[in-house]
């Protein structure tokens, strides 16, 4: 006989750990299925930073946090399945459950949590020479750039706490914006100025030659500059894709998926968290929607005398 969980979470982020904490207190049988390594954002893409925007992380690095979520998580009971990919769901009106399927097995479960992020495929330039194999899209190891040339494409908390890290690291940054403000936080545009990072303001990648130079174009005087640079880091958001969910009859917008202020969906069971709601961004955000979410789902499930 296949065991009905009461909840599935995808994703083993900071809104998806929540939910499972939030799970284990509500004692809702759960499983959580994370395609990677638990912990979201702060251990996939960055695991160097200093992660100081919730209480009583200050100064520890993505990874510790992601850990630390984790192992927290996992001591209250939590089942986490990594290195399990979620590839389809279907729903049952019948039962009024969901059949949750991975690339390692089918499970069914009266409610679901999407909370898996919007990191997806990272967007590319789309320019001449892009294939070039010194141009990454993320840091794994800032280290690796110390004594190097390096150009930083983007405006966002991604690219320029990524110019930081590597002008931190030892390396000669350049950071290139194709607007003339940043949309960063307040605080992390102060640090840039406070360091070493060049910015090109108003200014667009347009070529890629050979692997070492890079042309750049002013986009308010027309002037196009060559740079020498060892490496480019791209930052300009990623691609990601909700159209599975199309399916199930889920209301989403691009990359968001539309809930009320209990986290619900247009579809009863399912419910979503964290950044794909197209809220704030930020770890402090993604933790309360996961426990908001879980709450709202035990109400739904369980009906106590008090709600």
């Amino acid at each position: 006989m296949v065991m009905t969980y009461d909840l599935i979470i995808v994703g083993a982020g900071p809104a998806g750990l929540s939910a499972a904490l939030t799970a284990c207190y509500m004692r809702l049988n759960h499983l959580v299925l994370e395609a990677g390594e638990a912990g979201g954002v702060p251990v996939h893409v960055y695991p160097w930073k200093e992660v100081d925007s919730f209480i009583g992380f200050f100064g520890v690095s993505g990874k510790g946090v992601a850990e630390r979520m984790t192992s927290h998580v996992r001591k209250e009971g939590a089942v986490i399945h990594e290195g399990e990919r979620m590839t389809g769901i279907k729903r049952d009106e019948k039962k009024r459950t969901f059949k949750v399927t991975t690339d390692k097995g089918v499970y069914e479960t009266k409610a679901v949590l999407f909370a898996s992020g919007t990191s997806g495929t990272p967007k590319k330039l789309g320019i001449p020479g892009e294939d070039n194999p010194n141009i990454q899209y993320s840091i794994a190891d800032p280290e690796h750039y110390r004594g190097k040339n390096v150009l930083v494409v983007g405006g966002g908390d991604t690219a320029l706490e990524s110019a930081l890290i590597l002008d931190k690291s030892g390396a000669k940054v350049w950071l290139a914006h194709r607007k003339g403000e940043f949309r960063a936080m307040n605080k992390t545009q102060e640090e840039i100025k406070r360091s070493s990072v060049k910015v090109l303001f108003d200014t667009e990648v347009k070529e890629i030659i050979g692997k070492e130079k890079v042309k750049v174009l002013s986009n308010k005087t027309g002037k196009e500059i060559v740079l020498g640079v060892d490496n480019i880091v791209v930052c300009i958001g990623s691609i990601f894709s909700l159209d599975f969910l199309k399916g199930l009859g889920v209301k989403t917008e691009e990359d968001k998926i539309h809930v009320d202020e209990e986290m619900r969906t247009n579809v009863e069971g399912f419910y979503a968290a964290g950044d794909v709601t197209g809220r704030l961004k930020r770890i402090p955000e993604a933790i309360g929607e996961g426990h908001l979410a879980v709450y709202s789902i035990f109400k739904w499930l369980k009906k106590p005398y008090w709600v």
